[in-house]
Parts: structure tokens; C-alpha cells; sequence
């Protein structure tokens, strides 16, 4: 996976929070995102949030996508496609449908849950045993948003949360840095400051490059992701709510 695409991943996967309530969402939701790298803008990412039905029972489906622009399109086209299927009051998963194009590379995959009995098929892999507490990528971040994101968090707290992502078991871990008030396209925003640990390597020179900004608010709504890379800094803004 390349800078680019490691970015809208990160970003697709902590844009996703609803309104806890059952009935807090009347219509279609979105959130539009800007990617920077500098003064230049390479790439965008929307979010849409839905109530509809899935096996004949209520869920929230989360659709988030990345796209390149301009002359990041052209180095190296990206058009990210994750969606979930979740339960409104926990959030567990049904269904995870994870679409990408990443210059000449292609992979789709579905995962469905089965809660019953500890179990995610996924279409390219097979059976997988899981926990109680296994997400996919999408709805550990709801699951995060309705239990974990508020004031009862404690400086330096480490948040884990296991998750079955590209048909493996991963974990994502953040530490909270306490709050901060940022500058954004839609204002002055008290913000809940985290720092996922990510991988050291190809792209990241330290376990804490990555921070992100989600508003200390109801909406828990991430506001800013900023990513210190080896080529330089890119920063994803949201921009429209």
C-alpha cells in the first residue's frame, strides 16, 4: 500500500460516527474531507451514514470513500471503497464490504458475521473463529465513539480494540493526549487530541506520526488528521458537514 492509500484507510476508518440515539438520524449524513500535501491538494474523502435494513433487521450502513486528484491521480490513481453493516446499539457487525483500486491493483472482499456463533466468512478466505468483541474496521470506531470517546478519559490511556481487517486479526491502538482546541475550515473546535500506533518503515519513521483531532462534542465528529511522513507532512481536513 502506498502513502497515499495508507492515508484515506486512516481516514475512512476514524470518520465513522453516527448519533448514538435510535432515532437521531432522519436522513442521509455526510462528511467531506480534504487532503493537503503542502499547499497542494491531493485527494478527497466523503462519508454517508444511512439507517436501512439488513436480514430484515435495523442497522446503520456506513459508506466511506478516498479518491485522488489532479496530479496525485495521475502518479498513482486511488478510489477506496469500505462499507459496514452494524448493529444501532452496539455496533457489532454484520456484513463488511472493503472495494479497492489502487493504481493497477484490485481487491474486493465481503465479510459476514455470524455473532451466534463466533464466526466471519470471508468470500475470499473462508471461515474465521472470532470473539465477542471482534469488529471490522468500520465499527470498532462506532463501538469507540458510543463507549470509549468522552470526558472519563485519562491523559495517556491507550484505547485497544480488536478488529478482523484485510481477513487477519489486527488490533488498532490509541493513546489519548488530552484536549486542544484547533482552527478548522468550519471554525474553533475543542477536539479530543489521539495518536494511533502505526507501523514503523516504508512509510512512518515513529509509532506516534499520526495524530487525530475528534471533536469533544455529541457528534465525536474527527475534525483533522495530520500525518508526519518521511517525504513530509499531509493533513486531512474536514471541510463540509
Amino acid at each position: 500500500m502506498n502513502i497515499f492509500a495508507t492515508l484515506l484507510l486512516f481516514l475512512n476508518i476514524s470518520c465513522l460516527f453516527p448519533n448514538t440515539n435510535d432515532n437521531g438520524i432522519q436522513k442521509t449524513e455526510k462528511f467531506k474531507y480534504i487532503i493537503h500535501y503542502g499547499l497542494i491538494n491531493g485527494g478527497t474523502a466523503c462519508l454517508e451514514l444511512t439507517k436501512t435494513n439488513y436480514k430484515s433487521r435495523p442497522v446503520y450502513h456506513m459508506k466511506a470513500t478516498g479518491n485522488t486528484v489532479g496530479m496525485f491521480n495521475t502518479l498513482y490513481s486511488v478510489h477506496d471503497v469500505y462499507e459496514s453493516y452494524f448493529c444501532i446499539n452496539t455496533a457489532k457487525p454484520y456484513l463488511a464490504i472493503r472495494d479497492i483500486r489502487e493504481g493497477s491493483y484490485r481487491r474486493y472482499n465481503e465479510l459476514e458475521f455470524d455473532r451466534t456463533k463466533k464466526l466471519a466468512t470471508s468470500m475470499r478466505s473462508g471461515l474465521h473463529e472470532i470473539c465477542d468483541s471482534t469488529f471490522d474496521i468500520l465499527s470498532a470506531f462506532q463501538f469507540a465513539r458510543i463507549n470509549l470517546f468522552n470526558d472519563d478519559l485519562k491523559k495517556g490511556q491507550i484505547i485497544k480494540l480488536k478488529t478482523l481487517f484485510a481477513d487477519k486479526p489486527f488490533v488498532l491502538r490509541f493513546k489519548y493526549y488530552g484536549k486542544e482546541k484547533i482552527r478548522s475550515k468550519i471554525g474553533k473546535i475543542d477536539c479530543y487530541k489521539f495518536v494511533p500506533y502505526v507501523q514503523t518503515g516504508r512509510l512512518f519513521k515513529e509509532e506516534n506520526d499520526m495524530i487525530i483531532w475528534i471533536s469533544a462534542d455529541e457528534r465525536k465528529i474527527p475534525i483533522r488528521i495530520q500525518f508526519d511522513l518521511f517525504l513530509g507532512s499531509l493533513r486531512c481536513d474536514l471541510v463540509e458537514d
